[in-house]
């Protein structure tokens, strides 16, 4: 029998990394940042970046924890607090997306896809209650009015005809 796992952990869920997981990764690094490949300094200087991060992994429930396990040294990657920032904020330079995008990228389509779910389900069984979700008002293009013959005009020229005025 297959398990479902949640998608997410549960709000506030955040273990801290015990001083022997973290020594074990800087160890395995050879105390060297993952991301820009210079050495670490001392260990109060240095953050811990969970890959995936901790809200993209699974929830099991039972276990009460994450799959792969939150503080498992496997996971866990050692950086300069730059290149930490980097990854979870994302680069404008490197162009690309943070955790905190995809975290909140991933959240919006599991919201959609719950939704999309229990609209379907609700077609087939009317006992289902259907949360009504107002849809947002899409603003009309804002372009310039334009006469026959391609010119064109701005709103306070309506009544003008040709080249007069």
């Amino acid at each position: 029998m297959q398990t479902v796992l949640d998608l997410a952990p549960p709000k506030g869920f955040r273990k801290a990394i015990p001083v022997t997981v973290k020594l074990q990764v800087v160890l395995a690094q050879n105390a060297i940042c993952t991301k820009c490949g210079e050495r670490l300094g001392k260990i109060e200087d240095t953050e811990f970046d969970h890959v995936p991060a901790l809200q993209l992994r699974c929830w099991d429930a039972d276990a009460k924890d994450t799959t792969p396990r939150a503080n498992d040294p496997a996971f866990i990657e050692a950086k300069h607090v730059d290149c930490h920032a980097q990854k979870t904020f994302g680069s404008p330079q490197e162009l690309t997306r943070g955790d905190v995008t995809e975290i909140a990228r991933t959240k919006r389509i599991a919201r959609e896809t719950e939704d999309f779910r229990r609209r379907m389900l609700a077609k087939v069984d009317p006992d289902i209650e259907v949360p009504e979700t107002p849809r947002r008002k899409k603003a009309w293009p804002k372009r310039p009015l334009r006469e026959k013959n391609g010119k064109s005009r701005s709103r306070g020229e309506e009544g003008r005809r040709g080249d007069e005025g």
